[in-house]
Protein backbone atom coordinates (compact mmCIF):
# COMPACT_ATOMS: atom_id res chain seq x y z
CA UNK A 1 0.00 0.00 0.00
CA UNK A 2 1.23 3.47 -0.80
CA UNK A 3 0.52 6.76 0.92
CA UNK A 4 0.13 10.11 -0.76
CA UNK A 5 -0.85 13.31 0.92
CA UNK A 6 -0.22 16.84 2.09
CA UNK A 7 -0.03 18.37 5.55
CA UNK A 8 -3.81 18.59 5.66
CA UNK A 9 -4.98 15.33 4.09
CA UNK A 10 -3.49 11.85 3.85
CA UNK A 11 -4.99 9.05 1.77
CA UNK A 12 -4.16 5.37 1.69
CA UNK A 13 -4.51 3.76 -1.73
CA UNK A 14 -6.33 0.43 -1.48
CA UNK A 15 -6.69 -0.65 -5.10
CA UNK A 16 -7.33 0.21 -8.74
CA UNK A 17 -10.93 0.87 -9.78
CA UNK A 18 -10.31 1.39 -13.47
CA UNK A 19 -8.10 2.95 -16.11
CA UNK A 20 -8.31 4.32 -19.61
CA UNK A 21 -6.75 6.70 -22.09
CA UNK A 22 -6.92 9.57 -19.63
CA UNK A 23 -5.40 8.03 -16.52
CA UNK A 24 -6.38 5.78 -13.65
CA UNK A 25 -8.96 5.83 -10.85
CA UNK A 26 -8.04 4.40 -7.46
CA UNK A 27 -10.04 3.39 -4.42
CA UNK A 28 -8.56 5.02 -1.31
CA UNK A 29 -9.36 5.84 2.31
CA UNK A 30 -8.97 9.15 4.13
CA UNK A 31 -6.66 8.30 7.04
CA UNK A 32 -8.23 10.92 9.31
CA UNK A 33 -11.90 10.09 8.82
CA UNK A 34 -11.88 6.56 7.33
CA UNK A 35 -14.08 7.92 4.51
CA UNK A 36 -13.84 5.99 1.25
CA UNK A 37 -12.92 8.08 -1.78
CA UNK A 38 -12.05 7.77 -5.46
CA UNK A 39 -8.79 9.33 -6.64
CA UNK A 40 -8.39 10.08 -10.32
CA UNK A 41 -4.71 10.28 -11.25
CA UNK A 42 -3.20 11.37 -14.52
CA UNK A 43 0.40 12.09 -15.56
CA UNK A 44 0.79 15.84 -15.91
CA UNK A 45 2.53 15.49 -19.25
CA UNK A 46 1.57 13.02 -21.95
CA UNK A 47 3.72 12.92 -25.08
CA UNK A 48 5.34 16.19 -24.07
CA UNK A 49 2.10 18.15 -23.67
CA UNK A 50 0.20 19.10 -20.54
CA UNK A 51 -3.10 17.25 -20.47
CA UNK A 52 -5.75 19.98 -20.32
CA UNK A 53 -8.78 17.74 -20.05
CA UNK A 54 -8.38 16.89 -16.37
CA UNK A 55 -7.43 20.45 -15.40
CA UNK A 56 -10.63 21.63 -17.10
CA UNK A 57 -12.62 18.95 -15.27
CA UNK A 58 -11.20 20.07 -11.92
CA UNK A 59 -12.10 23.72 -12.54
CA UNK A 60 -15.65 22.93 -13.68
CA UNK A 61 -16.35 20.54 -10.79
CA UNK A 62 -15.13 23.12 -8.28
CA UNK A 63 -17.49 25.72 -9.77
CA UNK A 64 -20.44 23.29 -9.67
CA UNK A 65 -19.90 22.06 -6.11
CA UNK A 66 -22.93 22.00 -3.83
CA UNK A 67 -25.33 20.70 -6.46
CA UNK A 68 -26.77 17.28 -5.55
CA UNK A 69 -26.07 15.54 -8.87
CA UNK A 70 -22.43 16.69 -9.18
CA UNK A 71 -19.60 14.56 -7.70
CA UNK A 72 -18.30 15.95 -4.43
CA UNK A 73 -14.70 17.14 -4.69
CA UNK A 74 -12.54 16.58 -1.61
CA UNK A 75 -9.15 17.67 -2.92
CA UNK A 76 -7.50 18.43 -6.23
CA UNK A 77 -4.24 19.63 -7.63
CA UNK A 78 -2.00 19.77 -10.63
CA UNK A 79 1.41 20.66 -9.21
CA UNK A 80 3.34 20.57 -5.95
CA UNK A 81 2.03 23.96 -4.80
CA UNK A 82 -1.62 22.96 -4.71
CA UNK A 83 -3.44 21.13 -1.99
CA UNK A 84 -2.72 17.53 -2.95
CA UNK A 85 0.88 16.44 -3.48
CA UNK A 86 2.11 13.10 -4.71
CA UNK A 87 3.81 10.93 -7.25
CA UNK A 88 2.61 7.94 -9.19
CA UNK A 89 4.77 5.14 -10.50
CA UNK A 90 4.51 4.72 -14.27
CA UNK A 91 6.56 1.70 -15.33
CA UNK A 92 10.05 2.31 -14.05
CA UNK A 93 9.68 6.07 -13.99
CA UNK A 94 8.07 8.49 -11.56
CA UNK A 95 6.05 11.42 -12.90
CA UNK A 96 4.37 14.34 -11.20
CA UNK A 97 0.64 13.77 -11.58
CA UNK A 98 -2.70 15.52 -11.63
CA UNK A 99 -5.10 14.49 -8.89
CA UNK A 100 -8.83 14.71 -8.24
CA UNK A 101 -10.12 13.25 -4.98
CA UNK A 102 -13.87 12.71 -5.18
CA UNK A 103 -16.73 10.94 -3.48
CA UNK A 104 -16.79 7.21 -4.14
CA UNK A 105 -19.69 6.21 -6.39
CA UNK A 106 -21.45 3.04 -7.52
CA UNK A 107 -20.64 1.25 -10.73
CA UNK A 108 -22.11 3.14 -13.68
CA UNK A 109 -25.67 2.68 -14.90
CA UNK A 110 -24.52 1.08 -18.14
CA UNK A 111 -22.88 -1.70 -16.16
CA UNK A 112 -25.93 -2.01 -13.90
CA UNK A 113 -28.00 -2.62 -17.05
CA UNK A 114 -25.51 -5.22 -18.29
CA UNK A 115 -25.83 -7.04 -14.96
CA UNK A 116 -29.57 -7.49 -15.54
CA UNK A 117 -30.54 -11.01 -16.69
CA UNK A 118 -32.56 -9.40 -19.50
CA UNK A 119 -29.95 -6.68 -20.21
CA UNK A 120 -32.40 -3.87 -19.57
CA UNK A 121 -34.00 -1.97 -16.69
CA UNK A 122 -37.64 -1.60 -15.63
CA UNK A 123 -39.78 1.40 -16.53
CA UNK A 124 -40.06 3.01 -13.12
CA UNK A 125 -36.31 2.68 -12.61
CA UNK A 126 -35.54 4.28 -15.98
CA UNK A 127 -38.16 6.98 -15.41
CA UNK A 128 -36.53 7.98 -12.13
CA UNK A 129 -33.05 7.86 -13.67
CA UNK A 130 -34.25 10.17 -16.45
CA UNK A 131 -35.92 12.61 -14.06
CA UNK A 132 -32.78 12.84 -11.94
CA UNK A 133 -30.56 13.15 -15.02
CA UNK A 134 -32.71 16.03 -16.29
CA UNK A 135 -32.18 17.77 -12.94
CA UNK A 136 -28.44 17.12 -13.20
CA UNK A 137 -28.26 18.59 -16.71
CA UNK A 138 -30.35 21.57 -15.61
CA UNK A 139 -27.78 22.35 -12.90
CA UNK A 140 -24.88 21.97 -15.33
CA UNK A 141 -26.58 24.17 -17.93
CA UNK A 142 -27.55 26.83 -15.39
CA UNK A 143 -23.88 26.90 -14.43
CA UNK A 144 -23.15 27.91 -18.01
CA UNK A 145 -21.80 24.56 -19.25
CA UNK A 146 -22.80 21.74 -21.57
CA UNK A 147 -21.55 18.24 -20.76
CA UNK A 148 -21.17 16.86 -24.32
CA UNK A 149 -20.78 13.21 -23.29
CA UNK A 150 -24.06 12.17 -21.66
CA UNK A 151 -24.41 8.37 -21.65
CA UNK A 152 -25.19 5.55 -19.18
CA UNK A 153 -21.48 4.98 -18.51
CA UNK A 154 -21.25 8.55 -17.19
CA UNK A 155 -24.08 8.20 -14.67
CA UNK A 156 -23.67 6.65 -11.22
CA UNK A 157 -25.30 6.65 -7.81
CA UNK A 158 -23.82 7.32 -4.39
CA UNK A 159 -22.92 4.42 -2.11
CA UNK A 160 -23.81 5.71 1.36
CA UNK A 161 -27.28 5.25 2.91
CA UNK A 162 -27.89 8.97 2.30
CA UNK A 163 -26.69 9.04 -1.32
CA UNK A 164 -27.44 5.60 -2.78
CA UNK A 165 -30.58 6.84 -4.55
CA UNK A 166 -29.08 10.11 -5.79
CA UNK A 167 -27.89 10.05 -9.40
CA UNK A 168 -24.56 11.72 -10.17
CA UNK A 169 -23.24 12.76 -13.59
CA UNK A 170 -19.50 12.09 -14.01
CA UNK A 171 -16.66 12.73 -16.49
CA UNK A 172 -16.53 16.43 -17.25
CA UNK A 173 -13.51 16.16 -19.54
CA UNK A 174 -15.45 17.24 -22.66
CA UNK A 175 -17.44 20.01 -21.00
CA UNK A 176 -17.68 23.38 -22.75
CA UNK A 177 -18.89 26.74 -21.53
CA UNK A 178 -21.81 27.98 -23.64
CA UNK A 179 -22.56 31.04 -21.52
CA UNK A 180 -20.25 33.83 -20.49
CA UNK A 181 -19.73 34.69 -16.84
CA UNK A 182 -22.25 37.55 -17.19
CA UNK A 183 -24.92 35.07 -18.31
CA UNK A 184 -24.96 35.99 -21.98
CA UNK A 185 -24.87 33.15 -24.50
CA UNK A 186 -21.68 32.71 -26.46
CA UNK A 187 -22.12 33.01 -30.24
CA UNK A 188 -22.23 29.71 -32.11
CA UNK A 189 -19.15 28.75 -34.07
CA UNK A 190 -19.74 28.29 -37.82
CA UNK A 191 -18.43 24.73 -37.55
CA UNK A 192 -17.55 22.72 -34.45
CA UNK A 193 -15.29 19.72 -34.03
CA UNK A 194 -16.86 16.38 -33.13
CA UNK A 195 -17.12 15.92 -29.36
CA UNK A 196 -18.95 13.08 -27.64
CA UNK A 197 -19.64 9.38 -28.18
CA UNK A 198 -21.00 8.50 -31.64
CA UNK A 199 -23.69 6.19 -30.27
CA UNK A 200 -25.31 8.94 -28.18
CA UNK A 201 -24.66 12.31 -29.87
CA UNK A 202 -27.44 14.27 -31.54
CA UNK A 203 -27.86 14.67 -35.28
CA UNK A 204 -26.61 18.26 -34.92
CA UNK A 205 -23.32 16.95 -33.57
CA UNK A 206 -23.00 14.65 -36.59
CA UNK A 207 -23.46 17.79 -38.72
CA UNK A 208 -20.71 19.61 -36.73
CA UNK A 209 -23.14 22.22 -35.40
CA UNK A 210 -22.01 23.84 -32.16
CA UNK A 211 -23.56 22.04 -29.20
CA UNK A 212 -26.17 23.51 -26.86
CA UNK A 213 -28.23 22.21 -23.88
CA UNK A 214 -30.69 20.49 -26.23
CA UNK A 215 -27.92 18.21 -27.48
CA UNK A 216 -27.20 16.94 -23.96
CA UNK A 217 -30.90 16.09 -23.65
CA UNK A 218 -30.95 14.24 -26.98
CA UNK A 219 -28.07 12.11 -25.69
CA UNK A 220 -30.16 11.48 -22.59
CA UNK A 221 -33.10 10.29 -24.74
CA UNK A 222 -30.83 7.77 -26.49
CA UNK A 223 -29.41 6.69 -23.12
CA UNK A 224 -32.85 6.06 -21.67
CA UNK A 225 -33.93 4.18 -24.79
CA UNK A 226 -30.93 1.88 -24.43
CA UNK A 227 -31.72 1.25 -20.76
CA UNK A 228 -35.36 0.44 -21.55
CA UNK A 229 -34.92 -1.72 -24.64
CA UNK A 230 -31.45 -3.16 -24.17
CA UNK A 231 -29.61 -1.88 -27.25
CA UNK A 232 -29.84 1.00 -29.69
CA UNK A 233 -30.62 0.06 -33.31
CA UNK A 234 -27.30 1.54 -34.50
CA UNK A 235 -25.13 -0.24 -31.93
CA UNK A 236 -23.28 -2.30 -34.54
CA UNK A 237 -23.15 0.35 -37.27
CA UNK A 238 -19.57 1.48 -37.87
CA UNK A 239 -19.78 4.53 -40.14
CA UNK A 240 -20.83 7.78 -38.49
CA UNK A 241 -22.95 8.84 -41.46
CA UNK A 242 -24.91 5.57 -41.26
CA UNK A 243 -25.45 6.09 -37.53
CA UNK A 244 -26.79 9.56 -38.30
CA UNK A 245 -29.22 8.10 -40.86
CA UNK A 246 -30.50 5.56 -38.31
CA UNK A 247 -31.12 8.40 -35.86
CA UNK A 248 -32.99 10.39 -38.50
CA UNK A 249 -35.27 7.40 -39.09
CA UNK A 250 -35.90 7.02 -35.36
CA UNK A 251 -36.81 10.69 -34.97
CA UNK A 252 -39.08 10.64 -38.03
CA UNK A 253 -42.02 9.07 -36.21
CA UNK A 254 -41.48 7.81 -32.65
CA UNK A 255 -44.71 5.78 -32.80
CA UNK A 256 -43.56 3.64 -35.73
CA UNK A 257 -39.81 3.62 -35.14
CA UNK A 258 -37.67 1.77 -32.61
CA UNK A 259 -39.13 4.09 -29.96
CA UNK A 260 -42.44 2.25 -30.31
CA UNK A 261 -40.89 -0.47 -28.14
CA UNK A 262 -41.10 1.95 -25.21
CA UNK A 263 -44.19 3.38 -23.51
CA UNK A 264 -46.33 6.38 -24.53
CA UNK A 265 -44.79 8.48 -21.77
CA UNK A 266 -41.27 7.96 -23.05
CA UNK A 267 -42.27 8.59 -26.67
CA UNK A 268 -43.82 11.91 -25.65
CA UNK A 269 -40.65 12.82 -23.74
CA UNK A 270 -38.52 11.94 -26.78
CA UNK A 271 -40.69 14.03 -29.13
CA UNK A 272 -40.41 17.04 -26.80
CA UNK A 273 -36.62 16.78 -26.71
CA UNK A 274 -36.24 16.20 -30.45
CA UNK A 275 -38.32 19.33 -31.12
CA UNK A 276 -35.90 21.59 -29.21
CA UNK A 277 -34.09 24.02 -31.49
CA UNK A 278 -30.44 25.02 -31.32
CA UNK A 279 -30.06 27.61 -28.60
CA UNK A 280 -33.55 27.04 -27.17
CA UNK A 281 -33.69 26.96 -23.39
CA UNK A 282 -35.32 23.68 -22.31
CA UNK A 283 -38.23 23.57 -19.87
CA UNK A 284 -36.67 21.01 -17.54
CA UNK A 285 -39.66 20.75 -15.20
CA UNK A 286 -42.01 20.06 -18.12
CA UNK A 287 -39.69 17.35 -19.43
CA UNK A 288 -39.61 15.70 -16.00
CA UNK A 289 -43.40 15.84 -15.83
CA UNK A 290 -43.70 13.90 -19.11
CA UNK A 291 -42.06 10.93 -17.37
CA UNK A 292 -44.45 10.88 -14.40
CA UNK A 293 -46.51 8.01 -15.81
CA UNK A 294 -43.38 5.87 -16.15
CA UNK A 295 -42.39 6.48 -12.55
CA UNK A 296 -45.87 5.70 -11.24
CA UNK A 297 -46.16 5.77 -7.47
CA UNK A 298 -42.45 5.10 -6.91
CA UNK A 299 -40.45 7.64 -4.94
CA UNK A 300 -36.83 8.54 -5.70
CA UNK A 301 -35.91 6.90 -2.41
CA UNK A 302 -37.64 3.61 -3.25
CA UNK A 303 -35.50 0.64 -4.36
CA UNK A 304 -34.25 0.56 -7.93
CA UNK A 305 -34.22 -2.51 -10.18
CA UNK A 306 -30.75 -3.73 -9.17
CA UNK A 307 -31.81 -3.62 -5.52
CA UNK A 308 -34.69 -6.01 -6.26
CA UNK A 309 -32.83 -8.61 -8.35
CA UNK A 310 -34.09 -6.87 -11.50
CA UNK A 311 -37.62 -8.12 -10.85
CA UNK A 312 -39.33 -5.23 -12.66
CA UNK A 313 -37.16 -5.62 -15.78
CA UNK A 314 -37.73 -9.39 -15.89
CA UNK A 315 -41.50 -9.02 -15.50
CA UNK A 316 -41.52 -6.37 -18.23
CA UNK A 317 -40.34 -8.81 -20.91
CA UNK A 318 -42.73 -11.65 -20.08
Amino acid sequence: MRYYGSRRIVFMFKGLIGHGGYGEIYYAVDIRTADEVAIKVEPKKRKGRTVKRMILEQKVLLRLQGRPHIPKMIASGHDNRINFIGQIEVGNTVELALFSVMQLLSINIGDLKKASPVKRLGRSTVGRIMQQAIAALRDIHLGGYIHRDVKPANMCFGITPQSRHILVIVDFGLVRRFKNLDGTTRPLRPRAGFRGTVRYVSIRVHDRIDQCPADDLVSLVYSGLELLVGDLPWKYIVKGEDVKQAKLELQGDPQTSFLSLTCDSYQEFARAVFSLNTGEEPNYAALQALLTEMVGDRKMSDPYDWEMNYREAIEGVR
